[in-house]
């Protein structure tokens, strides 16, 4: 029951802090995320809902149909139209006893959903290549972007009592739709945009980015709480989470800056496990979209095995609220001078064999050694792209970088082998660099690697018994492994077999 008032909070929240579209007086209520400028979901049925009297008739019309229904006990109606083809712009009328709310410019396309920490959340104009894109001015009029920002002071701030009272009504996000200009886009998501970008070019068809992303935010944040009360190995995170040492000191530290108080554990807040999925996500699951992008992790590098069982049940859980498996592409984390970064980057890799329909985007090769905020953001939203463009879309392309298959052991040298590349080469053909080998003993040895025969040759020194391979391990790495597309390996470490004449 708790729960379940948590949502509704959230849900009705929503509709007092952000107006979709400011009706006649008396008008049924659209839900926030309908709006002049949006984009539906084309391919699956459109569901139009929002808030009027109880009981009240609510009709809808929209591409010449019209539905009708009576709001619930709670205020709340939706109807159904059936599933359509991408086009616009269309208009999209809601009315009742007392008014009526137009909507105009509506188009129907692909939704993609944007979330994730800081580096989804980094702005174009704030990126190596943004400056540049907002001065060309060359905006592709079907993209349209809905980005929801905080509502309240963001940041090593201390919040007042009404900031605090609107994040306890689960208030944080506020947002609306908007048509691509130098404003929007340069205020949107940098990574999100590229990605947009180039799945518009290549589909021709209307493309909505919703941008849902907090600094900072752990992935438990992100996660329905009642399925995180469900899991025994998130116990300490729910217990006394301002003190669990489950969480990171930074989000910790954060929050108590914003909230003023040691004892905060009754006060809500972006990072506390569950918020921001109650807050930001819970609201959109009945909007159906096309899919997920997501660039987050930095909160969690330091519990590599919890932040894979919260990875795995995030995924799991949007997908159970939508209603279908969601397509997910994920970038890596990038390259920086911080521990755990090589190994959290190669857990990353394996969750793809335990994750179907998903996809990650290397961006080690784009990082930066002292900043983990790298302006390099075109590289990553692009490479997202191409995931997409693969495995959602069915292009016969290249979308990522050589993936290591096997090492084995022969005649004093080991040979690897990889998949996604019918070439192996190097950025700029310079000399392959990037592997290490790890002995038996657990000593880290520098590796000579050449590419040879369509694979990676690496001689082993004389007397050392060789366990592992190491590719990309150091936290900030030039390892420069890629595949003719020009797209990166990944991180990885892989045991070696040996053979035996």
């Amino acid at each position: 029951m708790k729960h379940r008032m948590i949502l509704l909070w959230a849900y009705l929240a929503l509709f007092g802090t952000l107006h979709a579209q400011e009706p006649a007086s008396g008008a049924p209520l659209l839900a926030p995320v309908f709006a002049d400028h949006m984009v539906l979901q084309r391919g699956k049925p459109l569901q139009i809902y929002g808030r009027a009297g109880t009981g009240e008739t609510v009709r809808v019309v929209f591409l010449g149909k019209t539905k009708e229904t009576r709001a619930t006990q709670e205020g709340t109606w939706k109807v159904e139209f059936t599933a359509q083809k991408a086009g616009g712009p269309h208009v999209l009328t809601v009315s009742g006893k007392t008014g009526e709310v137009v909507l105009n410019d509506v188009m129907i396309g692909d939704v993609w959903l944007c979330s994730g920490q800081s580096n989804m959340d980094f702005p174009l104009k704030a990126a190596q290549t943004g400056p540049e894109e907002l001065r060309k001015g060359s905006f592709n009029a079907n993209i349209r972007l809905l980005k929801y920002g905080p509502a309240v002071p963001w940041g090593d701030v201390a919040w007042d009592s009404t900031a605090l009272a609107t994040v306890n009504r689960f208030g944080f996000f506020q947002g609306e739709w908007k048509t691509a200009d130098a404003a929007s886009v340069g205020a949107f998501s940098a990574v999100g945009y590229y990605f947009g970008q180039k799945i518009a070019a290549e589909t021709n068809v209307p493309v909505g980015l919703i941008q849902v992303a907090v600094g900072g935010s752990p992935t438990e944040s992100w996660i329905d709480r009642q399925l995180l009360a469900q899991d025994g190995r998130f116990t300490g995170l729910l217990s006394n989470w301002p003190h669990s040492q489950q969480v990171m000191p930074w989000p910790r530290e954060r929050a108590e800056r914003n909230t003023g108080s040691k004892h905060f554990e009754a006060q809500q807040h972006p990072f506390k496990p569950g918020y921001s999925f109650a807050a930001g996500i819970a609201p959109l699951t009945s909007f159906p979209i096309a899919g997920v992008i997501w660039y987050q992790g930095e909160s969690n590098v330091h519990d590599i095995p919890l932040h894979e069982a919260l990875f795995e049940t995030l995924v799991k859980s949007w997908r159970q609220h939508w209603g279908h498996v969601l397509p997910f592409y994920y970038a890596q984390l990038s390259g920086i001078e911080r521990p755990n970064w090589p190994e959290f980057r190669d857990s990353q890799r394996q969750m793809l064999a335990r994750i179907p329909h998903a996809g990650m985007a290397v961006s080690y090769d784009v990082g930066d050694s002292l900043d983990v905020h790298p302006v390099r953001k075109q590289e990553v939203g692009e490479r997202l792209a191409l995931l997409a463009l693969q495995g959602h879309y069915h292009k016969r392309i290249v979308a990522s970088g050589p993936v290591v298959q096997k090492a084995t052991l022969r005649d004093g040298a080991i040979w690897l082998d990889f998949q996604s590349a019918q070439k192996l080469t190097t950025a700029s053909n310079a000399a392959l660099t990037g592997f290490e080998l790890m002995t038996r003993s657990g000593k880290r040895l520098p590796a000579q690697a050449v590419i040879e025969g369509g694979r990676v040759r690496i001689a082993v020194p004389t007397g050392e018994l060789v366990e592992r391979v190491l590719y990309a391990y150091q936290p900030f790495t030039r390892a420069n492994l890629q595949n003719e597309a020009g797209l990166p390996a990944s991180t990885f470490s892989i045991l070696v077999n040996y053979f035996f004449k």
